[in-house]
């Protein structure tokens, strides 16, 4: 593969962000350019053809995209919102790809110092170079759109895959490279799709360990006992479980209570020691502060949502059960922005308000909830049920901007979102941060989110192994 140079205003590496060359650690081992270059940019650097075009946006050779069915499809030239020119929007850092990892990551005068011929160049002034997205929930064979679970779990297998690559497509363009989908089928966990390269990186859990008319129940996953959990949770990992999914209340199915606890704590943790017995984690939806408990103490590796209800439903911020939490090192799936989309649409007049105050407390609650976690030292994983309802597959902005809500500053969200969540589901090794070895899977944002946690939502460019298959949105 041709190495490439991807080359911005700002360069986040997964924990620090670095503005101009001298802010990136001397320790970092980089590479120069070993051929001269045929040509000196406006900018005093080497450029390739093309380098940027006259409106100031990153340009390239087309690289692929994935199309309509999933295969890959020639990407144009990258598009963004044009920067005026000035001060601070020159392209000052920059990253250094070849055969899908990442080679050097410097600045812009040190890597190019020898030149670029035969190397690709893609400029993005004023732009954010990042490790690409890790949202930690989504359920790749759910629409989104508003469809209860019920009829989404009772399509046909053609449909429900057809659905999970116009969702990854959809959350790749968000510049999220990896999702781990946390509840399908059992045919999600032998499925890959067309062009698999071309979209995010996927860990699925398969049929959530349930109890009889449980919650998720439509996946196959129910069980009526410890040994039936044991069973489950092994079956999932023959078939390529990456991670084993715990359903320990009730949720949104159909006859079931939220806050309601429906596995005992020796089914739990025969599911949670069966995922540890083959080196997996385990995570464990729980909404009420009763299945909280009991999922910390059955040794989960991860709770899903940050309700925290009470035996009459209201959320009540447990602190005793966040404090047992916290000394377990559970991981805690933030998923705060689940009813966002019904609230927006609702206030647009496009969706029957008869839930809207109640959805608007909820969130409320779940950001209150995130705040209190992170006040009690917990760890939290953004993660956006993407799938789930109303919730879309490329909104995992809205997801980010609720963590900075309930008080974490956009570099820490950024970290979250990048190198703890690569290390939190398994990944650690190979993605999450720009270093050299490491898969460069990397999304470049419009402006600066380590300080404006908005603009995660203006995507430039997302690659895939170095490879560019996304132009964004924005």
């Amino acid at each position: 593969m041709t190495p490439r140079l991807i080359t911005a205003t700002h360069l986040f590496d997964g924990h620090t962000l670095h503005s101009a060359p001298t802010t990136l650690s001397a320790s970092t081992p980089t590479r120069t350019l070993s051929a001269p270059s045929p040509a000196t940019g406006p900018d005093g650097h080497g450029t390739s053809t093309p380098s940027a075009g006259p409106d100031a946006r990153g340009t390239s050779t087309p690289s692929a995209t994935a199309g309509p069915d999933g295969r890959a499809t020639p990407t144009p030239a990258s598009t963004s919102t044009p920067h005026a020119p000035g001060v601070g929007s020159e392209c000052r850092v920059a990253v250094l790809v070849e055969d899908g990892r990442v080679v050097a990551v410097g600045g812009l005068a040190e890597l190019t110092a020898r030149g670029t011929r035969g190397v690709q160049v893609d400029r993005y002034p004023g732009g954010t170079i990042s490790p690409g997205l890790i949202d930690a929930h989504v359920h790749l064979t759910m629409p989104g759109d508003g469809t209860a679970y019920e009829p989404a779990a009772g399509a046909p297998a053609a449909t429900r895959l057809a659905l999970a690559v116009a969702n990854l497509r959809a959350h790749l363009a968000a510049g999220v490279t990896t999702v781990r989908d946390l509840g399908s089928h059992l045919d999600l966990l032998a499925w890959t799709p067309d062009a698999a390269y071309a979209l995010p990186r996927l860990l699925r859990a398969g049929p959530p360990v349930t109890t009889a008319g449980g919650h998720m129940r439509l996946f196959g996953g129910e069980v009526a006992d410890a040994a039936g959990a044991a069973r489950l949770a092994h079956r999932n990992l023959d078939a390529g479980a990456d991670v084993i999914k715990i359903v320990a209340s009730g949720g949104g199915t159909v006859g079931t209570v939220p806050h309601e606890a429906s596995l005992d704590r020796a089914v739990i943790a025969t599911a949670v020691d069966a995922a540890h017995t083959r080196h997996r984690r385990a995570t464990t939806h729980a909404m009420s502060n009763a299945s909280i408990r009991r999922a910390v103490e059955a040794g989960t590796d991860g709770v899903e949502h940050l309700a925290f209800l009470t035996p009459d439903g209201a959320s009540g911020f447990d602190a005793d059960v966040a404090e047992l939490a916290v000394a377990r090192r559970v991981v805690f799936g933030s998923t705060l922005g689940v009813n966002h989309a019904y609230i927006a649409a609702a206030e647009r007049g496009d969706l029957d308000p008869y839930e809207l105050d109640a959805q608007r407390e909820r969130t409320a609650s779940y950001v209150r909830n995130a705040a209190l976690l992170r006040a009690a030292g917990a760890l939290i994983v953004p993660a956006s049920d993407s799938g789930w309802k109303h919730t879309r597959f490329g909104g995992f902005a809205t997801e980010l901007r609720l963590l900075a809500a309930a008080g974490y500053p956009p570099i820490e969200v950024l970290r979250l979102a990048t190198s703890f969540a690569a290390a939190y589901v398994g990944l650690g090794d190979q993605v999450g941060a720009l270093a050299p070895g490491l898969r460069a899977d990397i999304a470049v944002f419009d402006g600066d989110p380590a300080r404006d946690i908005t603009r995660t939502a203006a995507v430039r460019a997302v690659y895939r192994d170095g490879l560019r298959v996304s132009t964004g949105q924005r």
